[in-house]
């Protein structure tokens, strides 16, 4: 505080007066009092009796309505008791907390009150033209092509297998709101097979139910255990939307790409094609194929001829699918290459003129399956992806020697409160109108870091008036993740992040009653409960023999996609 400048400090004004006093720097940002004013018996300080009786009421008057109302408060300052752990509190447990204050919000338990959390953050929505994919402009052209040359349906790759376990307290509809699957959808599968309406609705603890749900966020698959020895898979068995059903062996279906090729055929055929009689069946081999009109007909649509190795050159002024087509990919392919690098490579950025992608199948001519795919790219370096034959799936070198899951639980490193719960039926308390609340709101307070769950891109970085400052990052496997009311953003569009990176902090920006944070993950596109999602998918054991299995085919792939005799001769 500069001299003269405190209304409560009394200044000599001879000080004031003396030149000497103003050249030294040593005082110029202190208080002065004179040491007339401190002898003064009659100066009582700034504060008069009032000021004071004033602060030590206010202060024991919030502690008072601290220890009477909240009992967290004992939890906070290191005491236990039995009644201090709110079900809705949550630790991210999969990495160490920080040393960080706990928000005095938080430790008074404010954000407690049911009342309160009934209305709160109900615009916290983004539209489906904000969140959607950068690339998706692409995806529908690609499908569109692929529909017209190659005889497939738009929309025909790309599906996702999402799992749940069964907990205590759970129903099937629940099971089915948590992955934001329609009532509807349940209710037909239902209609369509009485027979075994009381299998559907029979859960046990423990239970593994899995989804398969296509690039548009419906319902292909759904299998549930009935036993220890079997289960129901229910399977859409045309474009009408109805669901038929076969009694199989536990785990018999292979989830793989030739299975969810087939399911997704079946439920884009005609009605007057397509099955709907009860089939039983035991292993995939006999799962229900379709007639050889609905599948590649054709390896390649533009006609070349190809080898085993395809490499792919962006010529300037070129798009990268005409280039790849041009070079002999067919679009279907092109499609699924698209779905391979989903949260590896955003192609309506990081592609550009120069780079180049080689594609290496398994078998002469380019017939087959692709089993690797490498992208040179000016923007980003190397991208690979490989086929594991175990599975069936594509994977990065490294993508079966992690020694942690490769999708975190939490988004952050702090002990939380979940304020408001994911609720796809949500409706307002005033208004009645339903809006969905597509996440999970964590209490945080402002400035709190905010990490990637998985490796991933980032898709958008923005403001919007309703979610305030918000980041959607692509990640692989048709995941996506969302973060809305952040104070600070750490990344930008097209930017390739890893696990654990800080990319914001959380804030109160956007229409917002209080510091938190609004997480959301989506499977292709369509919002799922954060907190009861299986994140880890994989359908068999990874075990060393697998890992050097794959290792082994990694580095055969990497030598094969530089041998040039593998290149069809023009």
């Amino acid at each position: 505080m500069h001299v003269g400048r405190c209304r409560y400090c009394v200044v000599d004004s001879r000080i004031i007066n003396n030149k000497d006093f103003w050249q030294d720097t040593r005082m110029i940002s202190e208080d002065y009092v004179s040491k007339e004013a401190i002898t003064n018996s009659s100066w009582k300080g700034p504060l008069s009796k009032g000021h004071y009786k004033a602060i030590f009421s206010t202060i024991a008057l919030a502690l008072s309505l601290a220890i009477a109302t909240n009992q967290n408060l004992y939890k906070f300052s290191g005491f236990s008791s039995e009644e201090a752990s709110p079900e809705n509190e949550i630790i991210a447990s999969n990495v160490t907390a920080p040393e960080e204050e706990i928000p005095l919000a938080q430790a008074f338990g404010i954000a407690t009150n049911k009342t309160k959390d009934q209305f709160e953050n109900y615009d916290d929505t983004l539209n489906e033209a904000e969140l959607a994919d950068s690339d998706d402009q692409l995806d529908q052209e690609i499908s569109a092509l692929a529909s017209k040359t190659d005889k497939v349906e738009a929309g025909s790759v790309g599906a996702k297998w999402v799992t749940e376990n069964v907990q205590k307290g759970d129903s099937i509809s629940s099971l089915f709101e948590d992955l934001n699957i329609s009532a509807a959808t349940l209710a037909t599968i239902i209609d369509n097979n009485k027979k075994v309406a009381k299998n559907i609705n029979s859960l046990k603890i423990g239970d593994k139910l899995s989804f398969l749900v296509d690039s548009k966020g419906d319902l292909i698959v759904f299998i549930k255990p009935i036993s220890d020895k079997e289960q129901l898979r229910f399977y859409k068995v045309d474009n009408t939307g109805k669901f038929a059903y076969t009694k199989e062996k536990l785990n018999s279906y292979v989830m793989d790409d030739d299975a969810v090729n087939a399911a997704q055929a079946i439920a884009a055929a005609p009605s007057a094609k397509a099955p709907t009689k009860v089939i039983v069946s035991a292993d995939r081999n006999t799962v229900p194929t379709v007639t050889p009109d609905q599948n590649d007909k054709k390896n390649v649509s533009s006609g070349n001829k190809r080898g085993r190795l395809v490499v792919v050159t962006i010529n300037k002024g070129e798009t990268f699918s005409r280039a790849a087509n041009k070079a002999g990919i067919t679009y279907t392919e092109i499609n699924r290459i698209l779905q391979m690098f989903k949260g590896k490579i955003q192609f309506s950025r990081n592609i550009q003129a120069g780079d180049t992608m080689r594609v290496l199948f398994t078998d002469a001519n380019g017939k087959g399956k692709i089993c690797a795919v490498e992208f040179q790219m000016a923007k980003g370096g190397k991208v690979a992806s490989y086929l594991n034959t175990a599975d069936g799936k594509y994977y990065d070198e490294k993508g079966l020697n992690a020694t942690h899951s490769s999708f975190s639980r939490f988004p952050f490193r702090s002990r939380v409160r979940v304020t408001s719960p994911f609720n796809p039926s949500r409706r307002h308390p005033v208004t009645g109108v339903t809006r969905p609340h597509n996440g999970v709101d964590f209490g945080l307070p402002v400035g709190t870091m905010v990490t990637a769950p998985a490796d991933g891109i980032v898709d958008k970085a923005a403001f919007s008036r309703s979610a305030g400052y918000w980041v959607a990052i692509r990640h692989s496997g048709g995941l996506s993740t969302v973060y809305m009311h952040l104070s600070k953003i750490s990344v930008k569009p097209g930017q390739r992040i890893k696990q654990g990176a800080v990319i914001a902090r959380s804030g109160n920006t956007g229409l917002s009653t209080g510091p938190h944070l609004h997480y959301e993950i989506r499977v292709n596109g369509r919002a799922v409960n954060p907190l009861r999602i299986n994140l880890d998918n994989r359908n068999y054991n990874i075990n060393s023999k697998a890992r050097k299995a794959f290792a082994a085919s990694v580095q055969r792939y990497k030598k094969e996609l530089h041998q040039s005799n593998l290149i069809a001769k023009r």
